[in-house]
């Protein structure tokens, strides 16, 4: 069987009057199938899943059995290029100081609105509106763990999720968005009509990593095969689906500074396996130059790791290891 690939372009007219040309890969099987979406970097900072895409379009042009595939690694061209999430941000400003270009809030875009809203829409006529199914690549900074983001309340969403192969699901509720909003995410512009969609966060942001790279690619292939695009079987987790948001508030841990000091990791990682009384890292003291040593409290799976802030992913201040007592040094879930 041949795959037919083509490279296509959605076409922005901006505010100023120059283009924006964003490229897409389209793959077709020739066989009748569902059609699945794959886009990342809708913001500017958060590349992982550019990669991705580039392996799993290898991968689909060998192996693409039936339907078809939309491929778009640099969603939002303007903001990659800014080298932020946004392009309305500067240094050290939060996502939420966006003034209406978080490309993930516009969706279905507005050919007559801002840049960003154009980018959007120019996207969703070209390839947003002919596909069944969605996979929206994302990144959230190295203190979380990498997670899929499902809806626990729709069937086909939830399936996807479980079989990602990601160790952490965060499930949600669907809530249709507020007649005032003129945007939503991408997903839920696909949860709305009915169809399969599913965001992974693939942390951390800034950098290409392979071990995140080969887990986005193993969530995309297992969704091929889900869908029957592909043969094969799945390829799953060894040990369990740790879940956040559902049933996990009992199952969650977390561990504060019990003094203020400098907190040195422990040479781990989010989503490491630690068991109960396992030193998670030590606080040198900024009064007394002792150490104290912080042991997990529970055996369980890392969510979170590390002395950070809020908008660590966009403020280096935020992520300052000097820990204030009462900090959130670590977050374990039990599965």
């Amino acid at each position: 069987m041949s795959v037919e690939a083509t490279l296509g372009y959605a076409v922005a007219r901006l505010t100023d009057g120059n283009e924006v040309r964003t490229p897409f890969w389209h793959l077709d099987s020739g066989v009748e199938g569902e059609t699945l979406l794959v886009l990342a970097a809708q913001h500017g900072n958060e590349v992982q899943g550019c990669e991705v895409i580039r392996s799993f379009r290898e991968l689909c042009a060998r192996e693409l059995q039936r339907g078809a595939v939309y491929l778009v690694p640099f969603a939002n061209i303007p903001a990659l290029r800014h080298r932020r999430s946004h392009i309305s941000l500067e240094g050290e400003q939060a996502y939420a100081d966006d003034e209406g270009h978080n490309m993930n809030r516009t969706w279905p875009g507005n050919p007559d609105g801002n840049d960003t809203e154009r980018v959007a829409w120019s996207l969703h006529e070209a390839v947003v509106r002919h596909c069944s199914r969605c996979l929206d690549l994302h990144s959230w900074s190295r203190f979380t763990a990498t997670a899929a983001l499902a809806r626990s309340d729709r069937e086909l969403s939830a399936a996807m999720a479980r079989v990602s192969a990601i160790r952490f699901v965060r499930w949600g509720i669907f809530a249709p968005r507020p007649e005032e909003a003129t945007g939503t995410t991408v997903a839920t512009l696909f949860h709305e009509s009915g169809r399969g969609a599913l965001c992974i966060e693939l942390a951390p942001q800034w950098v290409i990593r392979e071990k995140e790279v080969a887990e986005g690619l193993r969530a995309a292939t297992n969704l091929a095969r889900l869908f029957g695009m592909m043969d094969g079987e799945l390829e799953l987790l060894e040990g369990p689906i740790v879940s956040i948001g559902d049933d996990g508030e009992d199952r969650t841990h977390e561990v504060k500074a019990p003094c203020s000091g400098l907190f040195v990791e422990a040479g781990l990682q989010t989503s490491d396996y630690v068991e109960e009384g396992r030193m998670l890292g030590h606080i040198t003291r900024d009064d007394d130059l002792n150490t104290v040593e912080v042991a997990a409290p529970a055996s369980g799976y890392l969510w979170r790791y590390g002395c950070h802030r809020e908008h660590s992913d966009v403020r280096l201040p935020a992520m300052h290891p000097y820990a204030g007592e009462g900090d959130v040094l670590a977050t374990v879930v039990t599965p």
